[in-house]
């Protein structure tokens, strides 16, 4: 992992959950049909929180009036609008817990999510977070009743660090997901208010890089879908354009956090501890270049992959390898820039030239694109199946990619007799 700060002599490790001193901030914006039900879910927690601070960053609608409703432990605070991260940044000067959850003015916290996120610092009061999965929920409009949403499940845990995983994708959604030291957030604060879109991941990058992290087994957070604007007051933006603008900071957030981290920390480790054989300098230069890839930096993966093909490593792929290579053309915003300009798809198979696993590492790679075509085909998006399955034989070429098809057939075969297979 990279540099972890240890524990504040300030902070007393906990004996139980209910020895807890939890805070939670609470920014909010023009949420006043909403806001109570969220103050509602944090009251009623199996383990309460001391205070919970709500931030008005200068609301119009009333939402001030709601909150002022509620006793003790509810804290209001009301300020000109300067955006989530300014509210939290007030926030963080108030509160007086140990440990922190920042709640979103939309969202519901189940009964125990305090109680699990702080199970962890129990047994390891050195973490600096801990983090559980979220359930989607829409409400109905005719009954008003609560009605779960598909949600995506987190990515299975493979050995590779928490930071380097979040640099791959923000796959946490939510801060109410997360339970955060007092002294991690006094760390790295005050938090960039200039970050307006993609706070919650410029935060959480921030966090991951200098703290361990520990997953808890449980949901943390119901997380409400619906289609109000977005942003504070001078960029509101509809919730249909989201995708676009997330990914547009996430590419903006790595291209000035990526070329600063380490080889070492590619690879999880401290960041004065640098590989130390050329299949470790190749391994963490496939990872730059997947985070890279997937960020839209296709020049910096582009150098990246002729880095990894430079390091000299004689050896096969380790299964650690593929499982970072076949993440390369994941990113969850779509890969409509190679279907556009498939030319960047040429240059990144270029630099790929030296590999001395150069076969194996193309057929990691090309999986994924292979599996996007599937996915698009079965959704009856079939202009995009076409551009997938163009780019994945435009990049695998005739004999890797015919390797790869018998290879989806046979496992998708197995899958259906009920035969476990490794990717």
């Amino acid at each position: 992992m990279s540099m972890i700060l240890t524990q504040s002599p300030a902070i007393a490790p906990i004996q139980s959950t209910h020895d807890a001193r939890v805070s939670v901030i609470l920014p909010t914006f023009n949420r006043a049909h909403l806001i109570a039900e969220s103050i509602d879910s944090l009251l009623a927690q199996s383990v309460p929180p001391i205070e919970i601070v709500v931030i008005d960053d200068g609301s119009t609608d009333g939402t001030g009036d709601v909150v002022k409703r509620f006793d003790a432990p509810v804290t209001y605070i009301r300020k000109e609008n300067g955006g989530k991260l300014s509210g939290i940044n007030l926030g963080l000067k108030q509160i007086t817990g140990d440990h922190v959850l920042i709640m979103d003015d939309d969202d519901l916290l189940p009964v125990d999510a305090i109680e699990n996120l702080m199970a962890p610092f129990v047994r390891n009061p050195e973490l600096g977070l801990t983090y559980g999965s979220l359930q989607k929920f829409q409400v109905n409009p005719e009954t008003g009743a609560h009605e779960d949403v598909y949600t995506s499940p987190y990515p299975d845990e493979d050995g590779r660090s928490f930071f380097v995983r979040v640099m791959e994708d923000c796959y946490i959604t939510g801060q109410p997901c997360i339970m955060v030291r007092r002294d991690c957030y006094d760390a790295i604060s005050p938090l960039r208010t200039e970050i307006t879109i993609s706070e919650d991941y410029d935060v959480l990058l921030s966090l991951a890089h200098l703290y361990q992290a520990e997953r808890v087994p449980a949901v943390t957070l119901l997380q409400r879908q619906h289609d109000g604007d977005r942003g504070p007051a001078e960029i509101r933006y509809a919730a249909e354009m989201r995708f676009t603008k997330w990914c547009e900071m996430d590419t903006v957030l790595l291209t000035d956090l990526l070329p600063k981290v380490t080889l070492g920390e590619l690879l999880g480790r401290a960041a004065d501890e640098p590989p130390q054989t050329p299949e470790e300098f190749q391994r963490a230069y496939f990872q730059r270049a997947t985070i890279a890839a997937r960020k839209k930096l296709w020049d910096m993966a582009i150098i990246a992959m002729r880095d990894a093909a430079a390091a000299g490593a004689k050896s096969g792929l380790e299964p650690i390898d593929r499982v970072i290579l076949s993440k390369a053309m994941g990113c969850r915003y779509g890969l409509d820039e190679l279907i556009e300009d498939p030319t960047i798809l040429d240059d990144f198979r270029r630099a790929m030239r030296g590999l001395s696993c150069e076969n194996e590492a193309v057929r990691a790679i090309a999986g994924t694109l292979l599996y996007a075509a599937r996915v698009r085909l079965v959704e009856k998006d079939y202009a995009n199946a076409r551009g997938f399955w163009r780019l994945y034989w435009r990049f695998a070429g005739v004999g890797n990619g015919m390797r790869g098809v018998i290879g989806y057939i046979g496992r998708s075969a197995m899958k259906l007799v009920g035969v476990t297979v490794p990717v």
